[in-house]
């Protein structure tokens, strides 16, 4: 759901040209510097706060100053419903949270990123500002990439890429799960590009980011990022010209990424004997058993504390449980860990309104790239371009990679999730204003 707010204007009252080009210089100096700055999050500031906080808070009243209080031009408001659906549970929630510190500050973080949600797209009002906001995404996450390889490297040899042992890279995030999960999305942006970019460069970065990616060694990054995979290609063989070279890439993938998660489900339910051994002892993969009897622990506590609180126990409020002395999860700490992941962290935080918002709003994502799929398609009367293809292709995989990847980590207050929820609904809006625009140029 997307809510449009304007308010008219006379006759004649239009902004002038000269006003019109410095703001839409510096609008999308912005938002390509959101791209840009959303993954420099280390070295972090009071409460964790980023570089790019202190520029959004600048936006953010330039906004509400420049555009919203005097009306000069529609604000949209796309998924509001969802939210406002997840903001009324997580308060309802939050009159029974053990510390209401963490639930004041965990909504204070939810106003901040829709804010910030609303402003990026509201800016992003063309298809070059969207265009340049994926570039400067994909040479930030080759930046990102290239720091993160330099950690490995610093400490670990080529050979042991693949290991299950050795140090995990985080380069500018909090940790490698949260690395590779910028990295998992950042392939798939940068694969939208394909048209618009020269192989010389497309296909190094490709390659940088992939080489970060495997440094990780997180398992739940590399089993999202093959889900997306298997959405991709389906998307693109089934949109896409019969032509042979397509159906071989899209095949490609698709024989790739169903082994992939062939050997996750094997290592999971203890299915393909000898070779998902093998894969354990001498890959990363081997980390897996360990990771999934911690994560079930602490669902185990989450589920008790719920049981009291069916409601909700409070935005944030996970890691604020005190554990008894055989069921703590740190060493050296009776407090709880969080919910490392992002449906069980809604339900138990925020109740089932919680859990209702956030499914509705991820169904909602879906129905912006239906947007924009539609959009484009009646822009060309009826046809698709390969641009058109890539973009929407590359929109559901991070969206399906993300749900896959919310099962095991929580990631709904990862900035550069934000920008890229932004850069979906603009889309849709862009593409949905250029079909009905009276003449286009090809999409």
């Amino acid at each position: 759901m997307t809510i449009a707010l304007s308010q008219a204007r006379g006759r004649g009252s239009t902004v002038p040209a000269a006003d019109t080009k410095p703001r839409a210089r510096a609008s999308r100096a912005y938002v390509a510097a959101s791209a840009l700055l959303a993954p420099l999050v280390v070295p972090a500031g009071p409460g964790q706060t980023a570089l790019i906080d202190a520029v959004n808070l600048i936006a953010i009243a330039a906004f509400a100053l420049f555009v919203v209080l005097p009306g000069r031009q529609g604000l949209r408001v796309p998924l509001f419903a969802p939210l406002a659906v997840v903001m009324v549970g997580s308060l309802i929630a939050s009159g029974f949270a053990p510390s209401m510190s963490l639930a004041a500050l965990a909504l204070a973080q939810d106003v901040y990123l829709f804010c910030w949600f609303v402003v990026l797209v509201n800016l992003m009002r063309t298809r070059e500002d969207l265009r340049l906001v994926r570039q400067a995404w994909m040479w930030a996450a080759v930046l990102v990439s290239l720091g993160a390889i330099g950690q490995y490297l610093l400490h670990n040899s080529v050979g042991s890429l693949l290991g299950s042992h050795g140090l995990r890279p985080r380069s500018t995030m909090y940790n490698p799960n949260m690395l590779a999960d910028y990295l998992m999305m950042s392939v798939f942006v940068v694969m939208s590009l394909a048209t618009d970019l020269k192989r010389v460069l497309f296909v190094p970065a490709l390659g940088i980011i992939g080489l970060a990616l495997l440094a990780t060694k997180s398992n739940g990054g590399m089993v999202a990022f093959l889900a997306g995979l298997v959405v991709w290609g389906v998307f693109m063989a089934a949109t896409g010209p019969t032509d042979r070279r397509g159906s071989y890439l899209a095949g490609a993938v698709l024989l790739v990424s169903l082994v992939g998660v062939g050997v996750w489900i094997g290592s999971e339910y203890g299915l393909g004997g000898r070779v998902v051994a093998a894969l354990s002892e001498h890959t990363f993969a081997g980390r897996m058993e360990h990771s999934t009897a911690s994560r079930a622990h602490i669902w185990d506590q989450l589920q008790v504390a719920y049981a009291h609180s069916p409601l909700g126990i409070g935005p944030g409020n996970s890691s604020s449980l005190t554990m008894g002395i055989a069921d703590r999860e740190r060493p050296d700490s009776y407090r709880s860990k969080e919910a490392h992941s992002d449906y069980l962290a809604y339900a138990i935080e925020r109740g089932p309104l919680g859990l209702i918002g956030l499914l509705a709003f991820m169904i909602g994502l879906c129905g912006q790239v239906a947007v924009y799929w539609r959009g484009a398609r009646r822009a060309r009367g009826g046809g698709t371009s390969r641009r058109a293809r890539l973009w929407a292709a590359a929109m559901l995989a991070v969206i399906a990679s993300s749900a896959v990847h919310s099962l095991v980590i929580e990631k709904f207050h990862f900035r550069h999730y934000w920008v890229f929820f932004a850069l979906v609904c603009a889309s849709a809006i862009v593409s949905t204003a250029r079909a009905s625009a009276p003449a286009t140029e090809p999409a």
